[in-house]
């Protein structure tokens, strides 16, 4: 589905985190024995020239690089990106297909160049109450519950350690095409979170007298489908709201939601509108590279061959 709408105010970089420094360990100075003087006849002695003493040196330990780091509460660094059908298109350069091949492509870059996933709840929290995060957290989300989401996507994110946050339309669900409670639940029991993308799939803006039950209802409808799985975040279709709909999402007890957005300074002032970055089948490694906040080489990006 496509996702158009406009997104708030961006939100101002925080501090960047120092990076370590080195730790200077001296080596402890060698003890050297002097070697005694052979015993000769009366008429000849001989006497052992004392070692020179070794100055001690000096090593250089580097300090590993740490995994994790407290971050927040407030504003923190977190690109979001959004997928929609990971899989083959009939239509030529379908914006919301990326293929198999390339959508392995960008995770192997990745995890090449040490990011880590966390999902929106994760986020959520760490906005609102400080939380251990990786260094370079990143969240990916699929829209809409997508059967391509758990067939192909999941089992790329599980080869790169990766998890995800799948946002379900709660009447597509078990549909031909979509997926079905087992696998929605299967990809939660692997760390991955589920969400809520709505009863059906409107624009909120366009269907104000849907609004309570495409956010409030949804919400309740997933968690007792799914056997009690938590939906505490939403994602907007379309990526459209205003002002009556973030009324309802506070009012279902949703710690979150994503939207649209270019930035990836998320806080406070757009929690329930984080901003994301749709993922489009056009783009080449290098295109996807360009929108991450941690980057390597540009010119010599990391690759893998991938056999369709």
């Amino acid at each position: 589905m496509g996702c158009i709408g406009l997104a708030p105010a961006f939100q101002a970089a925080p501090t960047p985190t120092p990076l370590p420094s080195w730790t200077f360990r001296p080596l402890p100075s060698p003890t050297n024995t002097v070697t005694p003087a052979p015993t000769f006849p009366p008429t000849e002695t001989f006497t052992a020239s004392p070692v020179p003493t070794q100055t001690p040196t000096e090593t250089l330990t580097l300090t590993p690089e740490p995994k994790f780091s407290f971050q927040g509460p407030g504003k923190v660094l977190v690109p979001i990106l959004l997928y929609h059908q990971i899989g083959y298109s009939k239509i030529k350069d379908n914006l919301y297909y990326v293929s198999p091949e390339e959508f392995e492509k960008q995770m192997f870059l990745l995890h090449a160049w040490g990011y880590q996933t966390i999902t929106v709840r994760q986020l959520g929290f760490a906005i609102s109450n400080g939380a251990e995060l990786p260094v370079k957290p990143i969240v990916l989300t699929f829209d809409d519950g997508n059967e391509n989401t758990y067939t192909t996507a999941f089992p790329i994110l599980q080869k790169y350690g990766f998890t995800g946050t799948a946002y379900i339309v709660y009447y597509y669900v078990g549909v031909t095409h979509y997926m079905d409670k087992q696998q929605i639940r299967a990809l939660y029991e692997a760390g991955w979170e589920i969400g809520s993308h709505g009863l059906s799939h409107v624009d909120l803006t366009k269907r104000t007298d849907r609004q309570e039950a495409e956010i409030v209802e949804s919400k309740l409808k997933l968690q007792k489908l799914l056997d009690g799985i938590p939906i505490d975040t939403f994602s907007y279709p379309f990526g459209a709201y205003d002002s009556p709909s973030l009324h309802y999402l506070d009012f279902a007890g949703y710690i979150a939601a994503v939207g649209l957005g270019p930035d990836m300074h998320q806080g406070p002032g757009n929690l329930n509108y984080l901003y994301r970055r749709a993922i489009k089948g056009t783009y080449d490694l290098k295109t996807f590279a360009q929108y991450l906040p941690w980057q390597g080489d540009l010119e010599n990006l990391p690759s893998m061959t991938v056999t369709p």
